[in-house]
């Protein structure tokens, strides 16, 4: 699937380059930018790839059956963002990932915001891949018979960053906290700790004073997290979306 997929792809590509042109005209004092090139050809196979990619992109395929749709009306700006998406598309396929990129670390008893978290702001806010995040919640982060404890270490050493969800019931947890030790511990990581909402910042203890979480309905904060996370790996940033996935979001763990 993944050569399907990136010789799709290649073949956007390569047509946009050969192509697509872009110039510039003076038009009333102003300098405006067209773009000719685009034809049913480049159409079909820009469809072609949506239909090759929906399960494993599901946001990209989305915007760029949008972009695709509206073309004629703008063709610039929707030439632009289906060169940004294809590009991203082509370096997740080709980059050579030798571990998770997000590792959540979680009491199973909060399994459904987590769930909701990895759903709205991560997968469909942000772009992410299933495979990208380690979440037990997962049931194919960890094989049947394989030592849980080494897998999580293994995992946390292979991770960007490391995502602790803190509430009442992760605090009560001897493994949450072994966990959150651990991510100290590692160099080079990202850790960054979510309190829930019913937990007081002066009552995450010793964390609190190491570095400030951030509530997980803040959505300042999660502005920063998706930019983060869409600088760091060169994700196409929408806010229109995010804002939409966050507000939803935000709204579930408030009615919880």
């Amino acid at each position: 699937m993944k050569d399907i997929i990136l010789k799709a792809a290649e073949e956007c590509k390569r047509f946009s380059d050969q192509n697509i042109k872009y110039y510039k005209q003076l038009q009333n004092n102003r300098i405006v930018i067209f773009v000719i090139g685009a034809n049913k050809y480049f159409e079909n196979l820009l469809l072609s790839l949506c239909r090759t990619i929906e399960n494993k992109y599901p946001y990209i395929t989305a915007k760029l059956r949008e972009h695709i749709s509206q073309y004629d009306l703008t063709p610039v700006v929707h030439q632009s963002a289906i060169d940004e998406f294809v590009n991203y598309i082509i370096d997740s396929e080709t980059r050579n990932d030798l571990g998770r990129k997000i590792f959540i670390s979680h009491s199973s008893e909060d399994k459904q915001i987590v769930a909701e978290f990895i759903e709205k702001i991560l997968r469909l806010g942000c772009g992410f891949h299933r495979s990208d995040i380690f979440c037990t919640l997962d049931h194919t982060a960890i094989r049947t018979g394989n030592d849980f404890r080494k897998e999580i270490i293994d995992n946390m050493k292979s991770c960007d960053y490391i995502i602790c969800m803190i509430s009442d019931n992760y605090r009560n947890s001897e493994v949450c906290q072994n966990e959150m030790g651990a991510a100290w511990a590692l160099d080079d990581k990202r850790v960054l700790p979510f309190k829930f909402p019913n937990i007081k910042f002066t009552e995450i203890g010793f964390l609190n004073v190491i570095k400030q979480a951030a509530d997980i309905t803040d959505g300042s904060k999660l502005d920063e997290l998706y930019d983060d996370l869409c600088v760091n790996y060169g994700f196409p940033q929408d806010w229109v979306n995010f804002n939409k996935q966050k507000e939803d979001f935000v709204n579930l763990v408030r009615l919880r």
